[in-house]
């Protein structure tokens, strides 16, 4: 029974240590700029490390940076377009009288 428990947790720690090593390989991959605005991103300034945003599509093997004003637009534009169609999912759910009374 403990071997094969053993044998477990050596499985888990060796698909971490693969997913950790292909994760690092994917960071190699970060530019230099921002995706959006093409501002410049130095990777030995702390604040740009610790506030501009990076997302890795792993399966498209695309790394993406953006920096916090482009990437706070882009936040403020998908709330807007889910407010639009909550909106719109409101007013689809009302019956046809009440919005022909309005």
């Amino acid at each position: 029974m403990g071997s094969l428990k053993r044998k477990m947790a050596r499985g888990r720690a060796k698909r971490a240590k693969k997913e950790m090593k292909e994760q690092l390989a994917m960071f190699g991959e970060i530019g230099q700029n921002c995706n959006v605005c093409r501002k410049s991103f130095n990777k030995k300034l702390k604040e740009h490390v610790t506030t501009w945003n990076v997302v890795v599509r792993e399966e498209e093997k695309v790394v993406r940076l953006y920096c916090p004003e482009c990437w706070a637009k882009a936040n403020k534009i998908i709330e807007e377009i889910q407010n639009d169609l909550r909106i719109q999912s409101e007013r689809g759910s009302e019956g046809p009288d009440e919005s022909e009374s309005q």
